[in-house]
């Protein structure tokens, strides 16, 4: 009877055990269920911060599209658009990679609607990473205000008024009334940019909040984010680089105020002639002055695939390559951060396939001023990248322009590109 009993007993505990791993095994299937990654995203407005310190958020908008099961993101800065299509997906894991420069989002899928990580730039040593969230949902980057403080027109800037180096710019703010996505309408926006002697901050978008200006641009190198307040006539200000760099500015209204050109801060110290031999992208070296070159203009940038004010001068490079393919000659010199030579010119070989640069592409070492300005030592110095040289048919420097300001200077860019087609017309048409 004893025997029967445990018989029956362990039947018993047989048939509890197949209901409790039955019970578990459903858990499972559920909670796999209900927090697996989503199949798709949410296609449209996506609102972004990146969580540049404990008190200051970047914002920003990029609009997703689904085309056939392939996404692409573009982020929206003032008038430039960025598109992102190299896109990776593992499981519950988004890797989105930015074209020109080398970085990328690493976040995590939450919902369909909402993803959160990190932003890494490669270029900067370390560890570089900034976190960010975002999320799908119609929301303007700054609240809308209706009474704003007046900041629009040209002021004289001096950014790291405070420290060691203080620097001299030029604030250009423009109002603008803009629809948000939703329609209403944003009377407080606020476009522009600083231009320096080294080159312009590119397209910064923000907002008047009663008596603050913000103002902010991300585009895959730079996360900047800019902050003051009005105080009579004068702007006192904070300038945020990433997570990494901070500095105090101040602004007064001046019309008149003029920076340097920047054709007269880098000069030549000597005659002797420019002569070079460097690796090329291409395989093999490349020999500056050639055969090849004979009855040409020639321009040679000096540049780095990390630098926005490079990718906005490359552009225009192209441009201008297209209008005089026949006369004209373009090398960059690139000076990158990757430590190996074939890293190097993977890294180049990249930037220029993704823009379609028609020209020649050299290394020219790391990327660093001093290593730049011992590749040329008949100049006095390279104070910025791009530096640009401008050769005539003869091989004799006649110009060197410091610095680039692109399209977000708006007018600014204009007189360069006109300035800049004349001198070329003129060195075109110099006899051999």
């Amino acid at each position: 009877m004893a025997h029967d009993l445990l018989i029956k007993n362990k039947s018993s505990f047989l048939e509890l055990m197949k209901i409790y791993y039955f019970f578990i095994f459903l858990l499972l299937l559920l909670s796999t269920s209900l927090f697996a990654a989503p199949k798709t995203l949410k296609k449209g407005v996506w609102y972004t911060e990146l969580q540049l310190s404990d008190k200051d958020v970047l914002p920003f908008l990029f609009e997703l599209k689904n085309t056939k099961g392939s996404l692409s993101f573009t982020i929206k800065n003032g008038e430039e658009r960025i598109l992102l299509s190299d896109i990776e997906r593992k499981k519950d894991s988004l890797f989105v990679y930015f074209p020109a420069f080398d970085s990328e989002f690493r976040s995590k899928l939450h919902s369909n609607k909402h993803l959160s990580g990190y932003w890494i730039n490669h270029e900067k040593k370390g560890n570089y990473r900034i976190p960010f969230w975002s999320k799908h949902e119609f929301k303007t980057k700054y609240p809308i205000e209706k009474t704003v403080a007046q900041v629009s027109g040209r002021w004289e800037v001096t950014f790291d008024y405070q420290g060691d180096q203080p620097y001299p710019a030029i604030g250009l703010f423009e109002s603008n009334v803009i629809k948000s996505y939703t329609g209403q309408l944003l009377q407080n926006r606020i476009t522009g940019t600083f231009l320096t002697e080294t080159g312009d901050y590119r397209f910064l978008e923000g907002a008047t909040i009663g008596d603050s200006l913000y103002l902010s641009a991300f585009d895959g190198a730079h996360a900047f984010l800019f902050k003051a307040q009005l105080r009579e006539d004068t702007l006192w200000g904070t300038f945020l680089s990433g997570n990494h760099y901070k500095c105090q500015w101040f602004g007064v209204r001046n019309s008149a105020f003029q920076l340097q050109s920047p054709d007269s801060l880098t000069s030549l110290t000597s005659k002797s002639p420019l002569i070079f031999t460097l690796p090329s992208i291409d395989g093999g070296t490349y020999s500056y002055p050639n055969e090849n070159l004979k009855g040409k203009v020639v321009l040679i940038q000096i540049m780095g695939t990390w630098c926005p004010n490079c990718l906005d001068e490359s552009i225009y490079l192209k441009q201008l390559l297209h209008e005089y393919s026949k006369e004209l000659e373009i090398i960059a010199v690139s000076f990158e951060t990757p430590k190996t030579i074939d890293e190097k010119i993977e890294k180049v070989s990249a930037y220029r396939k993704n823009l379609n640069l028609p020209y020649t592409f050299l290394i020219g070492g790391d990327a660093c001023k001093p290593c730049a300005t011992a590749l040329f030592p008949m100049l006095s110095d390279i104070t910025s990248f791009p530096t640009l040289l401008f050769i005539d048919k003869q091989g004799t420097i006649r110009k060197i322009h410091t610095g680039f300001n692109g399209p977000g200077t708006g007018n600014y860019y204009q007189e360069f590109v006109t300035s800049t087609q004349q001198f070329i017309e003129q060195l075109v048409k110099e006899e051999f």
